[in-house]
């Protein structure tokens, strides 16, 4: 992605100290990404900066939702999304990222894109397994019918493949 104006910041005019800024990540943020899987959603980020002499801390906060599919009956959702992170910038020779939460910048930077710490940000919030039915105990808005398909595939499976009942055999060995 190339450099993107509304996530850059220019510290190099900031006084030393605290500085808060604000960004909105909406539909059009991950539609730029070509390799998100992420397509939709709404995202805001606070992030405190704090300036030192030879440092800047960067202190991220999320807070909003995007665009999922259940796992387990592939409906639309929203996935809740609240995150903080932590990032350091240091100054060096060259660009390097010798650390999850480091980057060195050059010397003669006076600038800072952080659209892509947004994005990895966004997706390390996002919950590896996503059945928003079992987060609140409401299956309301579970696709009842692919529901009802699934079970019914498990039981008529078990009934019907030879495996299952050889395995079922062998696990009522062990049981004895």
């Amino acid at each position: 992605m190339g450099k993107s104006s509304e996530f850059m910041i220019q510290f190099s005019g900031l006084k030393l100290g605290v500085h808060q800024f604000e960004f909105s990540v909406d539909n059009s943020f991950f539609e730029k990404l070509d390799y998100s899987p992420i397509k939709r959603g709404e995202v805001a980020v606070n992030l405190e900066l704090e300036k030192k002499p030879a440092l800047l801390t960067l202190n991220f906060k999320l807070d909003g939702w995007i665009g999922e599919t259940c796992d387990r009956c592939a409906v639309d959702y929203h996935q809740k999304l609240n995150g903080e992170h932590q990032m350091f910038v240091k100054f060096g020779e060259e660009y390097d990222e010798p650390d999850d939460n480091l980057i060195i910048l050059p010397h003669e930077a006076y600038e800072l894109d952080v659209t892509q710490l947004v994005y990895e940000f966004i997706g390390l919030n996002v919950p590896l397994r996503k059945v928003p039915c079992e987060e609140d105990g409401d299956t309301s808005i579970c696709d009842q019918e692919t529901l009802k398909a699934l079970e019914s595939s498990d039981s008529e499976e078990e009934k019907e493949n030879p495996l299952w009942a050889e395995l079922n055999k062998i696990k009522d060995q062990l049981k004895d």
